[in-house]
């Protein structure tokens, strides 16, 4: 896994994949900012989430699950409200803490585990048409 942009709210990693014309594709994780976003909250991430054009659905990961590795056909989010949680797409993995989005395009495989003894409390969402 390769740094190739940060910013205080933003990171994107090179995963081993290209789009149609052969450029390589990331894996972009925001981060909460307090700042600019406020208190993070479920319900504000939530609404994060519906501003950004996702349809949000709260779930709850016990620890020491591991979701298999599925491909969607339309862009996905996962975001965390609690816990930390290890996120692998297309091979590429980075673990996200509480208010942390990444951004998952149409066409990847992506699995889901939590790390730690602590259940993780996220949002997964789906992007609408």
């Amino acid at each position: 896994m390769s740094l190739t942009a940060t910013t205080h709210r933003s990171i994107a990693f090179r995963i081993n994949r290209s789009d149609p014309t052969g450029i390589p594709l990331l894996m972009r994780i925001d981060r909460w900012d307090a700042r600019s976003d406020g208190p993070l909250t479920e319900a504000a991430l939530q609404e994060k989430l519906k501003r950004l054009g996702y349809d949000p659905l709260p779930r709850s990961l016990p620890s020491g699950v591991i979701v298999s590795a599925r491909t969607h056909h339309r862009p996905r989010a996962d975001a965390v409200i609690a816990g930390l949680l290890r996120v692998t797409i297309d091979g590429e993995s980075a673990i996200l803490t509480a208010g942390d989005i990444v951004f998952i395009p149409s066409g990847a495989m992506r699995r889901v585990q939590p790390v730690g003894d602590a259940p993780v409390l996220c949002i997964e969402a789906v992007r609408l048409a």
